[in-house]
């Protein structure tokens, strides 16, 4: 029988309870912890409890491990915190040694680590997505479930958020853990607002206004790079939602019942060339990645860029209390809402059937995802998917408040469809928004993502 996942069900509820933990006292934490290698010293107290010591030493090998991440882009602070974990967990574990390696396209990691999971060579421990491009490693059996883990490392256990979890469940078992609540929106530059007497647009008229009046003072007024074709699918969601609600989206891109040559897919198309057309983009879209876009807006390139909530960190440190957010405001006559956010857990970690040695890979995970080095994630501004993490919040900005806020005021969470949809219709879903917004027919290009769906769904 073909494994399901509960996402459906979830992302009704999702924005409500995503950030729910985040910042919140740690649960109570066992005072140690073993392995399947770490051997105990026990001895009776004379009130009858028991003292154990833990044997790091006794833990040794050497594993793999791949994720994302790019020393040289300052957005990027999750790079150096995983560096850092890598060091503690080798100082922590002396007979332990981690070869990382970073990849610094999410493009590229996705081909590479399919690839590689496909061909049975996964790294021992691996960044991995959830939801439908997770299923095909496990239905391959490419991946272990974590409960083993879960259950050696009881403190990794209490922090762990069960609603993250469940994009990555999959017949009651869960495979990966989500590192990040995360979000797309609109960041604005409060500054270029105030000399442009530009205000935040409530009506989607309002927005398409700002982009006249940015031009005419000579302000690029919205930054995207899609030379990687994923950045242009957000704002094409979002215009999708507010047109026609989630009713579509629940049946074609959670339930995957190819209907993808709908008018409403094609109309929603139309929408987003027609905001291109009003020249609301850079007219260097598609010759740049979305890091550099970012490092543009940044450096005051632009009013306003589409991004995620993963470039929080850098743009309060970069641009301090002169950035703010907004979502896509309603379009008239619409079924969506502005209180409708493209949001998710993401960036799971997943330990390989095939390591050689599990019980350091599920050290190693376990260590990511312990109580301390979440807080200090949580402290370089990243919004974390652990619950019950005890953090100090004078160090996050006023924009990971702020971003916070917004998610959890959610009326509906809409995961960013490309997860759901997976590695091969997710990728076609790219690829026809990138054409569409340099200049390709909507109603062509979503036919052929409707054939190219109906042939992977077998329909």
């Amino acid at each position: 029988m073909k494994k399901k996942i509960a996402a459906a069900a979830l992302v009704i509820t999702l924005g409500l309870s995503m950030l729910a933990g985040c910042g919140q006292k740690a649960a109570e934490e066992p005072a140690v912890k073993q392995t399947a290698q770490e051997s105990e010293a026990v001895t009776e107290e004379g009130d009858g409890e028991k003292k154990t010591e833990t044997a790091n030493s006794e833990l040794s090998g050497k594993i793999t491990f791949w994720t994302t991440g790019d020393k040289s882009n300052t957005n990027d602070h999750t790079y150096p915190w995983m560096e850092e974990n890598i060091r503690l967990f080798e100082e922590k574990y002396p007979g332990c040694e981690v070869e990382a390696t970073f990849i610094t396209s999410g493009e590229d990691y996705l081909t590479k680590i399919t690839t590689e999971v496909a061909a049975g060579n996964a790294p021992d421990v691996f960044r991995t997505y959830l939801t439908g491009r997770l299923q095909p490693f496990v239905d391959g059996g490419k991946v272990l479930p974590i409960e083993h883990m879960l259950d050696t490392y009881p403190e990794t256990k209490a922090i762990m958020n069960d609603k993250a979890l469940a994009l990555s469940t999959f017949d009651g078992k869960a495979y990966a853990i989500p590192l990040i609540a995360s979000g797309e929106m609109f960041f604005y530059n409060k500054k270029i607002f105030r000399e442009c007497n530009a205000e935040v647009p409530e009506t989607y008229e309002e927005l398409l206004a700002l982009a006249d009046l940015f031009n005419e003072k000579g302000v690029t007024p919205c930054m995207l790079g899609i030379s990687d074709p994923w950045p242009g699918t957000i704002p094409y969601m979002m215009i999708f939602n507010r047109l026609n609600g989630n009713e579509l989206y629940e049946k074609v891109v959670l339930n995957k019942e190819a209907d993808f040559a709908d008018e409403a897919f094609v109309n929603a198309g139309q929408y987003l060339q027609d905001m291109v057309n009003r020249n609301m983009f850079n007219e260097s879209i598609v010759a740049i990645s979305q890091e550099e876009a970012g490092n543009k807006f940044k450096a005051g390139e632009s009013a306003m860029i589409i991004d995620g909530s993963w470039s929080v960190p850098g743009f309060a440190e970069t641009l301090g209390d002169d950035v703010g957010i907004f979502n896509l405001p309603a379009i008239e006559g619409g079924k969506g809402s502005a209180n409708d956010w493209l949001m998710n857990f993401d960036e799971g970690f997943a330990i390989s059937s095939g390591t050689k040695n599990q019980p350091v890979a599920e050290a190693f995970l376990a260590f990511i995802f312990s109580p301390e080095r979440q807080a200090a994630y949580a402290e370089t501004g990243a919004l974390i998917a652990c619950k019950n993490v005890d953090y100090d919040t004078s160090k996050i900005s006023p924009l990971t408040t702020e971003v916070m806020n917004a998610f959890e005021a959610a009326a509906y969470s809409i995961i960013p469809w490309d997860n759901p949809l997976g590695t091969d219709v997710g990728q076609e879903l790219n690829n026809t928004t990138q054409a569409i917004i340099t200049g390709g027919d909507p109603g062509k290009e979503f036919g052929k993502l409707q054939e190219y769906a109906e042939d992977a769904w077998g329909e």
